[in-house]
């Protein structure tokens, strides 16, 4: 990464930690600007503005009436440049694997130091897949890679579902089509055995997987 060349944005919904972070980040001196949100509207509007440059979004796992893996999908048809490092006090072995399947550039724990946000950098930086290894440990010491149902665009369809979004809009969110939306909750539910969208938000809460 050049320094002075991408920009970086702290979402989060807890803005006492947001503004403490961004101070943090500031001075590493190596973004051009950091900037703090925490509603969906302004993150998309500032990356539809900022398209065209390098981006790197710290994003908290937990947010108001929702978990943030759907903002990553969003995020990356917004700006092809992201790159999206989750910053959580996530402890979820389940949730952890969720977060995985939407391959985030990094994963740092709340619980980390500050040093874990320079060595995440730096290894992002050579092109890997960073994780703190506070959630490595989780990680390993799970055995759900074998049981996660669906898929990461399931997922995210899945998370639109539990916001209370129709087909009509959840097929608007993800640029696919009504019958894409509908072909997807069928597979879903066939999946794990139920038989109504009531029963597959149901499972998806019982596994913590939204």
């Amino acid at each position: 990464m050049k320094k002075k060349e991408a920009i970086a944005i702290v979402f989060d919904d807890h803005l006492l930690f947001a503004d403490s972070f961004s101070a943090l980040i500031e001075r590493l001196e190596i973004f051009r600007s950091v900037h703090t949100l925490c509603e969906e509207q302004e993150l998309t509007q500032f990356l539809m503005k900022h398209s065209g440059v390098p981006v790197y979004l710290f994003l908290d796992y937990y947010l108001k009436n929702q978990n943030a893996l759907p903002l990553i999908n969003v995020a990356r048809r917004l700006n092809k440049r992201i790159t999206v490092i989750i910053v959580s006090s996530v402890a979820s072995p389940t949730a952890i694997t969720n977060i995985l399947s939407y391959s985030p550039n990094g994963l740092i724990s709340k619980s980390s130091g500050f040093d874990a946000v320079l060595e995440c950098l730096t290894i992002i930086g050579r092109g890997e897949q960073y994780i703190s290894p506070e959630v490595a440990e989780i990680n390993t010491n799970s055995n759900l890679k074998s049981v996660m149902p669906f898929s990461a665009r399931e997922m995210e369809i899945l998370q639109y579902f539990a916001s209370g979004l129709s087909i009509a809009q959840t097929a608007e969110r993800t640029y696919l089509s009504k019958h894409t939306i509908v072909a997807h909750r069928r597979n879903m539910m066939a999946k794990v055995n139920v038989n109504s969208i009531t029963a597959l938000l149901s499972y998806a809460r019982k596994h913590e997987l939204i």
